[in-house]
């Protein structure tokens, strides 16, 4: 659920109940006191307080916090079971790749694995020595699940929809989103080495989203 909707459906569950909701307490009481029958009709009613949109947008968003950062990745189909670095951005403005061959890197500038937008996770296809993380990340297939370990222990599970192949120096601004339904991206080498430019030439580009 993308975070702007379950922010409303949360505000509007909370207006629409006007009483005790799991977890949060709310400014009024959840059931009126009846008046005696002696004193019911001298009784003067009193408005009950109502919450301000703060209010109920500080409830709202305690409910949805951010997601922890993740720690470890896992692929079971493609054997991949690493620790997840947090990356930022090389000198050439681009995602930086992990530091170790054998770990993968969480853009970290970006969405969290679980919260809303597309969050963006790389590795390594190889490296001079052999196989590093990615190396069979060509083969995942639509239906594979990946699994993301944050750091408080819990856990986002995602499942594989769509992968696709793109020129090296096309623009991948589109993959780093902060709207929209929980997704996750993996990114990794594909195609020819290039020794004059020093890289492979294609990109290769999972795309998984987050299982119920």
């Amino acid at each position: 659920m993308a975070l702007g909707l379950l922010l409303a459906t949360a505000v509007g569950m909370a207006v629409a109940s006007r009483g005790a909701w799991p977890g949060v307490g709310l400014p009024w009481p959840a059931v009126a006191k009846v008046a005696s029958p002696t004193t019911r009709a001298a009784a003067t009613p009193t408005p009950a307080p109502s919450a301000s949109p703060n209010d109920l947008l500080r409830q709202a968003l305690a409910i949805v916090a951010p997601a922890k950062p993740p720690v470890r990745l896992r692929i079971p189909t493609i054997n991949v079971d690493a620790a997840i670095e947090q990356v930022g951005v090389d000198s050439q403005g681009r995602i930086a790749a992990p530091t170790r061959t054998e770990n993968v890197g969480w853009y970290k500038l970006g969405t969290a694995p679980g919260d809303a937008g597309d969050a963006v996770i790389d590795g390594h296809l190889d490296w001079y020595d052999g196989p590093a993380v990615f190396w069979r990340l060509g083969k995942m297939k639509v239906g594979d699940q990946i699994m993301v370990l944050r750091e408080d222990g819990s856990q986002a599970r995602f499942v594989v929809d769509a992968t696709s192949v793109m020129p090296y120096d096309a623009s991948t601004d589109a993959l780093f989103t902060k709207s929209g339904p929980p997704s996750l991206t993996l990114i990794t080498c594909a195609g020819t080495w290039d020794r004059q430019r020093g890289t492979y030439l294609q990109r290769l580009v999972v795309h998984a989203s987050l299982a119920p």
